[in-house]
């Protein structure tokens, strides 16, 4: 253990108003070895974020359906009539079933 401090230690030097008693050894004096003890104190660094707002505006396509309507009047062919037989005559030629609602099947009088 000796050996080793003797090896980091520098040699022998006077110790100023140090005086050997019972006849000592001079002591050895090593290097001086700095111990730091850092602290440590916050400091603010500002960080700037820049933002910017966009609003944006999109288009969507509806379709919305327009129709447009021609009337047409043309020829048609020409039909023989037969008695009892014609334009809104129907089914029942002349012999219609009475008007009316009739009878009601849910029960109604």
């Amino acid at each position: 253990m000796m050996q080793q401090n003797h090896n980091r230690c520098m040699g022998s030097q006077q110790m100023p108003a140090m005086q050997p008693c019972n006849n000592q050894a001079q002591p050895v004096i090593c290097p001086t070895q700095y111990r730091f003890h850092d602290t440590f104190s916050p400091q603010e660094l500002p960080v700037v974020h820049p933002f910017v707002n966009v609003n944006r505006q999109h288009t969507v396509q509806i379709p919305r359906h327009y129709y447009t309507e021609v009337n047409e009047t043309m020829m048609g062919q020409t039909v023989q009539g037969m008695p009892g037989y014609g334009p809104g005559m129907g089914q029942w030629g002349s012999q219609r079933p009475p008007m009316g609602p009739g009878p009601m099947p849910w029960g109604r009088r």
